[in-house]
């Protein structure tokens, strides 16, 4: 089994050390940092704000959140037009050409199926990067990032 495997064995394992305030506080400020860890596969110690993210990251309502995030993209691409509101409006046609893969990523995100941390991480990555192949053109191919998110998944 994957050191990164979302079950509720690890999970429970995981919080078996209670994570301190400051801990807690650690894992929301530094969310991208933490992702990046998890993405590059570092080790998750229980206690630690890592684990406090891990958790997070685990559990249905990020998973839900990140599909709803990534069916507004898909709503941005179908209508034509980015959504006026965006801090970064998403590139239409990489969405339009990536859109199986997306569809792909949506469906194991569904909290029926299994998710690895890593996987989610590397998601939350690849949408808050403003300047990556999701919102501009030639900053690489959108279809392969969400084909590693889904490999990672």
């Amino acid at each position: 089994m994957s050191e990164h495997l979302l079950t509720d064995e690890r999970i429970a394992r995981a919080s078996v050390v209670s994570p301190s305030w400051w801990s807690r506080t650690r894992a929301r400020v530094g969310a991208l940092r933490y992702d990046r860890e998890l993405e590059e596969g570092r080790r998750v110690t229980p206690g630690t704000p890592l684990s406090v993210h891990a958790a997070r990251l685990a559990s249905v309502r990020e998973r839900r959140e990140l599909a709803a995030s990534l069916f507004a993209v898909m709503d941005d691409a179908h209508d034509g037009r980015p959504e006026r509101n965006r801090r970064v409006p998403v590139d239409v046609a990489a969405v339009r050409r990536a859109a199986d893969v997306v569809d792909a990523v949506l469906v194991r995100l569904e909290p029926s199926h299994p998710a690895r941390i890593r996987g989610v991480a590397r998601l939350r990555i690849l949408l808050a990067d403003g300047r990556g192949p999701l919102y501009r053109a030639g900053a690489g191919s959108l279809d392969a990032a969400m084909r590693g998110v889904l490999a990672a998944l």
